[in-house]
């Protein structure tokens, strides 16, 4: 898919260098209060090579425009800023800016996001370049709750994380989630052309990380070296299963991902898939109607990993259908029905 369209979106005359051995991809949106400590610690990162900073500022309705022009003007020799003058959405903002990245390695940065540690780059190039088998690296991190939760900040990788990530271990479980956006370097030559469904997919993360991991194995370094702000105004607060256009996109990515990869891990996608056609019985139209959530339990049951037998069908309707809201619902719709054919409840 071409994004060049966008390329006029250019502030300023950026002089970055023509072949930077690292690029970071940094998408921001209604970031005022986060974009400075982002930059600032990007620009702080100590190395003995040339990295490049691509921006993509999607229209923010604040004063994160004015902070990012301000650091473009200042560093022309390492940023390069794209201000939209309209809203084009974070995935078509993030295609944009990562297919304009000139590094070998490519890292990506949500602005509200920060890097803790001046070595960062360094340490991830350093260990790429020692290890060709590698497609991608990533570091612990850290989460701080800002969503008003009062949660203390937790780590997100435990302390026996496995040093190497493999394809199975981005799939066992619905949303598996233990990479962090920030944390993450990869190999440019190994993305830099993307299957047709991927710009259709809602989420970026998941499908990106197992097109690496199917190229080689993701290694995990085991150093604390970035802060994720977990905010109300995050991209993980804009999805919900809820959503039937939500969960619709996450079925369709999945079958998507179990084709590319041609089904060798069917046996992992196969329950996901069955997990997320059982939420569209709870999906928000479907949450009051008794007959809705009949049907699609027994949509889903096509997705089911194994045979379902009568005790497991008694565990799912009492699940999934019959809530207090449904079966009230389905009393009154059966008691119009019984009224029309003259029938004595």
């Amino acid at each position: 898919m071409d994004f060049s369209y966008l390329n006029h979106q250019l502030y300023g005359n950026p002089q970055t260098a023509k072949q930077p051995k690292v690029s970071v991809c940094l998408i921001t949106y209604k970031h005022e209060q986060y974009i400075q400590t982002c930059l600032d610690n990007i620009l702080q990162q100590k190395t003995d090579f040339e990295f490049e900073i691509i921006i993509g500022e999607d229209h923010s309705p604040d004063n994160t425009a004015s902070i990012v022009k301000s650091y473009a003007d200042r560093f022309p020799e390492k940023i390069k800023a794209y201000i939209r003058p309209e809203n084009v959405g974070a995935k078509v903002n993030f295609l944009h800016c990562f297919f304009d990245c000139q590094g070998e390695y490519i890292v990506h940065i949500e602005g509200d996001d920060y890097w803790t540690s001046s070595d960062k780059l360094q340490k991830q190039v350093d260990f790429l370049d020692s290890h060709p088998e590698a497609s991608a690296c990533f570091h612990n991190a850290q989460i701080i709750y800002e969503d008003g939760t009062g949660r203390v900040p937790t780590l997100i990788n435990p302390v026996d994380q496995a040093p190497w990530v493999h394809s199975t271990d981005l799939l066992k479980e619905r949303e598996a989630w233990f990479m962090a956006t920030a944390s993450v370097m990869m190999r440019k030559k190994l993305v830099k052309t993307l299957p047709d469904w991927f710009f259709h997919s809602k989420s970026g993360d998941i499908p990106l990380y197992v097109i690496l991991a199917e190229e080689g194995p993701i290694a995990y370094l085991p150093e604390t070296m970035s802060v994720y702000r977990k905010n109300e105004g995050g991209m993980s607060y804009t999805d919900s299963n809820k959503s039937a256009s939500f969960i619709y996109n996450r079925i369709f990515m999945y079958s998507k991902i179990n084709e590319y990869t041609h089904a060798k891990y069917q046996y992992l996608i196969q329950p996901i898939l069955f997990e997320y056609h059982l939420l569209l019985t709870r999906i928000t139209e479907n949450e009051k109607s008794f007959l809705k959530r009949c049907y699609y339990l027994w949509k889903a049951s096509a997705h089911a990993p194994q045979k379902l037998h009568l005790e497991d069908w008694k565990k799912l309707f009492k699940e999934h259908v019959f809530t207090a809201d449904s079966f009230l619902a389905y009393l009154a719709f059966r008691k119009k029905i019984n009224r029309f054919f003259g029938i004595r409840s």
